[in-house]
């Protein structure tokens, strides 16, 4: 049998603190949930660990714990303190295989050169809405993110990407479902600042009311595609507003008629648009990209 062949390791970021861990100074001998582990942080800059839930997982490519845990399942990253110096992500209470696929997007996004903070709205995550980012408590982190503190050898800090229900709505918020809460225990987490969208009431942006029909394209309406064009246009008294993804070739069967709150709603990043001229185009190359408006 061929030796096990060790993935390249990565680069570390420029400046960051001195690293201790597994990937920078690797013991003689792992089992093979170890080795998957450190082999993960080598080959991405992360691994996936899913926790609980009371059933297998199905994660074919990262570890998974304890099926019998009590509690919601969860899953977080490993690995990101060393690949970006940067917190490590904790998600729970959803299917295993979708957690995956959400710390997977944000990771990639940190091991790209992003930094988060507990506050942050990130779109393009879950599908039609938006997650919230917050700090892990003391007490969360000895009972989710363990092998974290093993691969690093010291204590982690993480960031819980919190989700919201299928309308956009937050546990805190009027409307939200209980299971919001169940499956994301509030002790788990710091509250941020419950201001804007993320206000218990969030102020509503728009001169048009939150019925007011607006256009948009399919990709966002029904696929959950990120808003990343908006333009305003008049014709006569009519006041116009189309949302889309920003491909220029949409067919007309492609657009769609949506209520501007289910807009707002999905994305937020849209609301300091509220304020776009007539006649004006907004875009965006990807969520976390800064509006550029452009007179027609």
């Amino acid at each position: 049998m061929a030796p096990r062949e060790t993935p390249p390791r990565r680069p570390r970021p420029a400046g960051a603190r001195a690293c201790d861990c597994h990937a920078c100074r690797p013991d003689e001998h792992y089992d093979d949930l170890d080795r998957h582990v450190v082999d993960g942080v080598h080959r991405h800059g992360w691994s996936v660990m899913s926790v609980g839930g009371g059933g297998p997982c199905g994660c074919a490519d990262d570890g998974c714990g304890d099926d019998d845990e009590p509690g919601p399942a969860f899953a977080y990253t490993i690995g990101l303190g060393h690949s970006a110096d940067h917190p490590e992500l904790l998600m729970s209470g959803l299917d295993h295989g979708l957690m995956k696929r959400c710390l997977d997007e944000v990771a990639a996004r940190v091991v790209a050169g992003r930094r988060f903070a507990s506050g942050d709205l990130l779109e393009s995550v879950l599908a039609g809405v938006p997650v919230l980012l917050e700090q892990v408590t003391d007490h969360a982190l000895h009972d989710t993110v363990i092998w974290s503190g093993w691969f690093h050898r010291r204590e982690p800090s993480a960031l819980a990407v919190v989700w919201p229900d299928r309308r956009g709505i937050f546990a805190w918020q009027p409307g939200a479902p209980a299971v919001l809460d169940d499956e994301q225990p509030p002790e788990w987490r710091v509250p941020s600042p419950r201001t804007g969208a993320l206000a218990v009431e969030p102020p509503w942006p728009f001169a048009h009311p939150p019925e007011h029909e607006v256009v948009s394209c399919t990709h966002v309406v029904e696929r959950g595609d990120a808003v990343l064009r908006v333009w305003r246009g008049t014709a006569g008294d009519a006041d116009h507003w189309i949302f889309d993804c920003g491909d220029p070739d949409h067919q007309l069967d492609e657009m769609a008629l949506v209520h501007l709150a289910h807009l707002v709603r999905g994305a937020p990043g849209i609301r300091p648009l509220a304020d776009l001229a007539p006649g004006t185009e907004a875009r965006r190359t990807d969520t976390d990209a800064p509006w550029v408006r452009r007179r027609h």
